[in-house]
């Protein structure tokens, strides 16, 4: 009795304390370097390319990978450099970072940094800050760190700045920041890169966030601030939403078939997808986007990044994850892939079955966010409410070939008669 007593007492503390620390963990969620997600792994392309760097370690998650050293070298000259721009000395920096070590350590899973000393972890933290922003400023003057930070590397280095167990906390870029009075054009080197996104011609490019707009958002880091230049501007989720029914998935010649057009939206956040209801014919507006390497490994980490940070339902935070999941609703097959081609709505070097692959690849393990639900119920509601229209449009999209070659040869066949009847009429 007295064994099960102190059984007892000991499995309350233990719920206690690891309670306790979950909720101090949780507490966090907005600040913390996450770990890519478990349940995700699937999605990180071949040999897990878009979950760990295969140039720069960033942060303690990949450090001391064997694969990564040579860059480490480069680290030293970027903040050589970096400082010597700055007019402040390595020691004052290195100080700084010190100081605010504390709140650093708890932007990280300890477990990771479990082994680093207060100074050992404060290098680090110092060397891939330096680095980070000698990248984004990216100043052709220094020959050296423009062949080794960016030219030898191509797309690699872009890849990995943006990946999730890649990031630096903002607090540490904001305190080397602050030594350059703020002219780290990180604005700048977003607004840029946000283009790599655009599937539209270069006189349509649009401007997704004022820098006014950028600067009042203080991010967890650059990947968090990456996402919300992208999808900040956009409107907020209708709060009195409720999931209806269960939308049936439909394919872009589907939607074709039932008079649903797909267009350009010409919104300036990017994932926009919204539904227009016209007398005839409906048209279902997205967000155009240019799949390359780079910009499938950005949407994959602004995904694993939502799943790590949403915190509430049914406004469950999943923007980019709602816009992946319904790309690939559309692709059913490759004949899906060449109409979002044909309607400009995506644009790739990738093949149509390699961007069938990777959206179907996507799906199978993605939560299917709020947004996702709303457009499809939408599509359902047009469904229900117009069959006679949907069935007579379907009728003239399958059969439009046959159609129009009876009323070709009905042309032929009246023209013909008429020439008949115009000899009879005046014999030679």
């Amino acid at each position: 009795m007295e064994a099960t007593s102190e059984t007892l007492v000991h499995i309350q503390e233990l719920v206690r304390k690891t309670t306790e620390r979950l909720e101090t963990d949780f507490s966090r969620i907005g600040t913390k370097i996450h770990r890519f997600p478990r349940g995700l792994k699937g999605v990180g392309g071949k040999g897990g390319r878009y979950i760990i760097p295969s140039f720069v370690a960033l942060g303690p998650y990949h450090h001391g990978s064997p694969q990564l050293q040579e860059m480490e070298e480069v680290k030293h000259a970027a903040a050589h450099y970096f400082c010597a721009e700055s007019g402040h000395s390595v020691e004052e920096m290195y100080d700084k970072i010190l100081s605010i070590i504390g709140q650093v350590r708890c932007c990280y899973a300890e477990d990771a940094i479990a082994g680093f000393s207060n100074a050992e972890f404060a290098a680090m933290m110092f060397l891939d800050g330096c680095f980070l922003l000698r990248y984004i400023t990216f100043d052709m003057l220094c020959a050296l760190l423009t062949n080794r930070m960016t030219l030898s590397t191509g797309p690699c280095m872009l890849r990995d700045i943006f990946l999730l167990e890649n990031q630096l906390p903002w607090l540490v870029l904001e305190a080397l920041m602050a030594f350059t009075n703020n002219i780290v054009p990180v604005y700048r080197f977003v607004y840029n890169l946000s283009f790599d996104f655009e599937a539209i011609s270069v006189s349509d490019l649009r401007v997704r966030l004022s820098e006014d707009e950028f600067q009042r958002y203080r991010p967890p880091h650059l990947l968090g601030l990456f996402r919300y230049y992208q999808i900040g501007a956009m409107p907020p989720e209708d709060p009195s939403y409720k999931r209806r029914c269960r939308a049936l998935a439909s394919g872009a010649t589907e939607l074709s078939e039932i008079g649903v057009k797909l267009t350009a939206s010409d919104k300036r956040w990017f994932a926009d997808m919204s539904i227009r209801k016209g007398p005839l014919a409906g048209a279902l507006s997205l967000t155009p986007l240019f799949l390359s390497d780079c910009t499938a490994c950005w949407l994959v980490n602004m995904a694993a990044f939502e799943a790590c940070t949403s915190t509430s339902y049914p406004s469950d935070g999943f923007v980019v994850s709602s816009y992946l999941s319904l790309l690939a609703m559309l692709m059913d097959k490759e004949e899906d892939v060449h109409q979002l081609r044909a309607k400009h709505l995506l644009r790739s070097f990738f093949s149509n079955q390699e961007v069938l692959g990777f959206f179907k690849g996507l799906t199978r393990h993605m939560r299917l966010g709020r947004r996702y639900y709303s457009i499809l119920e939408e599509v359902e509601h047009y469904r229900r409410e117009r069959p006679v229209r949907i069935a007579v449009h379907k009728f003239l999209y399958r059969n439009f070939k046959t159609i129009a070659a009876v009323l070709s040869i009905a042309g032929v066949l009246v023209g013909i008669f008429k020439t008949l009847l115009s000899l009879k009429e005046h014999p030679q």
